[in-house]
Order: C-alpha cells, then structure tokens, then sequence
C-alpha cells in the first residue's frame, strides 16, 4: 500500500501499519520529512478537548509521547513536560467547567483551578480579567522534526520504505478501486492509498473524484525573549480571553500563536504563502502576550513566521474511506494534526487493517457527516477545535 504524506500522520501511520504486521507499504513526499506544516507546528501536546473522541485521542497521544523512545527503538520526540493552564471569563467559563468535567470522565488529569490558583502556578501571569482557570500538569510539547523522523525511522525498520523528492502525479482507480499511485519516480501499483496530504489533501482526493471540505489557512507564530530578570521554565498558557496560546522554546524565549476562529480568513496556497510576519502581526500576538504576561513589555522581538492550517467546517479531521476503495483520508485537522499523530496513525491503521463500525470513535470522524447536516460540536461549539 502507498501512503502519500511525509508528515507526522502520514509517518504515524506507517508506523502504526508495520507494528500490526503490515509492512508492504510505501510512504511518498514531495519534498522531505515534516517539510510541510508539521515541520512548523508549534507541537504543543495538550489534552483540552471537549469530545469524548477527541479526548480519548490525544490521552493516547500523550501516553505514546511519554513512551516514545521505548515504542520507537530509541528515537526521540523532544518530549518536555510543562504543564498547561488555561484562563477564562465569564462568557467561557461554564463551557471550560464542563470540558473538564468530560476530561476527567475520560481519565485525563485535569481540574478547575482559580485565578489566584494559577497565578501561584505560574507567578508572572496577570489574572485581574480571569474569572476561572483549570490546570493540566501532564501537558508538554514535542519536536515535530524529531518527532516526524522517530516514527520514519521505527517505520523503516520494520520494513517500510520511503521515498522523499516523490511527487504524486495520479492516483489511478478502475471502476470502483484504487489501482495505482503515478509518481514522478513512476507507478506503484497498489490497492490501498492513505491521503496524509494535510494542506494538499483536497487537491488529492480530487485526483479520484473525491471532494475533501478543506480551507487552507495560515498560522502566524511570533517568538520574543523573556528580559533576564522574568526568566525561567513556564507552564504552556491557553488564554481564551486574549485569544492567544503560549509555551516556552529554546534560549529564554516565549511562543505565541493566535486562537481567532478569523485566521481562517487569510487563506493561503500551501505551495507559495507568506512565511514571514510583518511588523503589525508581530505586534499584535506580543502585546496580547505582555497583557497576560506583563515583563514581556521589557521583552524583545526575536522572530516570526507561518505556517498552515488544513482546516474543515466543523474544525474536526477526516478520518475515512470516502471511496473510490482503497482511498483512505486522514487529514483536515485544522492546527491539531501533530498533538494527536500518534493516535491518528493507530486509528487510521485500524480503519486500513480491519475497517470501521458505527461503534468506533474513527465513525464520528466520516467525511459524510458534513453531507449529513452532523457536525462535531464540542462544548465550546464552532469555536475552535477544542
């Protein structure tokens, strides 16, 4: 079989395919591992979710990112623990009350903190305009190039071949079923192919007639330098009133990325899209970040850059085989893709090896249920995938 996607769902899968036995398969990128948007993820593994199938998915994530040199033969995802807090008002705080409520239901370690609660987690976070917070101490972030490259690695050891610099011209079908991957290295002939395209997935499930509802947009991250003085590790902060997410990188910095259901707006060509920020959208995501953390005024600007979103209506992925046979879909996770690769490759290794019922969590995840009028809706409703 034929994966088409060097990222980290596409690798994932791989992986998740050679450990149930199946190792006749053949990953293709276009360029190389994590080139596309997982090599500019911003990797935070968290496990705010307000559905039970997420929820349960990225439980599973973070236990395999806990276990991942073990899983991988010695590989690395760059796993560092920090912890997670999430700071609300009042027009969200009953839907973050009831969000935890689902988590712990589901055995995620979670719980509803105060503002002064979370301001003694994390002493240099301004709380005045927070009415509630929750705290979740197993969160951390990962290295998406590491990551991308542990499970290629554990793949191919297991039998797995990939080849970069591949790019997909065709998938061939004959009535009904996948038949064959044309290559710029020639044609695979194959039954079953994974579309692990992310932002190229709508291009590619055209390729079979299959229309994929994807918007692709852009992510604006910016990076500043703590001043010396307000050094030191941090918790990664979700806020839900400046609409930002933060988490600690490399060389006593900070990251800030936007959480506006409007990015979706600045739509972009994964091909060709402005990588860099300019000076106003620098500016915007670090002052957002001085309000909640104010000795980020003395901060200083260190760097700035895109990335992009696959994103699709209900802000959920499409986990499927829409048809032709054979033709499987992982992709439309909207910014959430790297957090929850390690079970998305086991779910969509599952729905490859063995197919799906209306009884398994991968059901929810069906391209028809847009056709259906049967959106994923979490607690916080269409407002991100959370």
């Amino acid at each position: 079989m034929v994966i088409i996607g060097g990222g980290a769902t596409g690798t994932s899968t791989a992986y998740h395919l050679a450990r149930r036995g199946i190792r006749n398969v053949v990953l293709v990128e276009k360029r190389f591992l994590a080139s596309g948007p997982t090599g500019r993820s911003s990797a935070c593994v968290r496990q705010h979710y307000s559905t039970p199938e997420t929820c349960r998915m990225v439980l599973k994530a973070l236990r395999f990112f806990e276990r991942f040199e073990e899983l991988t033969g010695g590989r690395t995802a760059g796993f560092v623990r920090t912890g997670y807090l999430l700071g609300v008002d009042d027009r969200l705080r009953k839907q973050m009350e009831a969000s935890v409520a689902l988590q712990q239901s589901q055995g995620i370690a979670s719980r509803v903190i105060t503002p002064r609660e979370a301001r003694e987690i994390e002493p240099r976070l301004a709380i005045d305009d927070l009415t509630a917070a929750c705290y979740e101490p197993d969160a951390g972030y990962a290295d998406p190039s590491q990551t991308t490259q542990g499970f290629a690695g554990a793949a191919r050891d297991m039998g797995v071949r990939i080849l970069e610099e591949t790019a997909v011209t065709a998938v061939r079908t004959d009535g009904d079923h996948v038949t064959a991957v044309e290559t710029s290295r020639g044609p695979i002939e194959t039954r079953k192919v994974v579309n692990a395209t992310g932002t190229w997935s709508q291009r590619l499930g055209r390729m079979v007639g299959v229309e994929i509802p994807i918007t692709v947009c852009r992510h604006k991250i910016a990076m500043a330098t703590w001043p010396e003085d307000a050094r030191g590790p941090h918790p990664m902060l979700y806020d839900f009133v400046t609409n930002i997410y933060t988490r600690p990188e490399t060389g006593n910095m900070i990251l800030v990325g936007p959480l506006d259901s409007e990015e979706l707006h600045d739509r972009a060509d994964p091909d060709a899209y402005r990588e860099g920020l300019d000076l106003d959208e620098t500016t915007d995501l670090l002052s957002r970040a001085a309000t909640r953390f104010p000795a980020l005024e003395r901060g200083a600007i260190a760097r700035g850059y895109a990335g992009c979103f696959d994103v699709t209506p209900d802000w959920h992925p499409v986990i499927d085989e829409p048809g032709p046979r054979g033709f499987y879909v992982a992709a439309g996770f909207s910014g959430h893709g790297f957090k929850l690769s390690p079970a998305v490759g086991e779910m969509t290794a599952a729905l490859v090896a063995e197919g799906k019922t209306p009884e398994d969590d991968v059901h929810a995840f069906r391209l028809a249920r847009f056709a259906e009028g049967k959106p994923i809706r979490g607690t916080y409703g269409d407002w991100l995938m959370c």
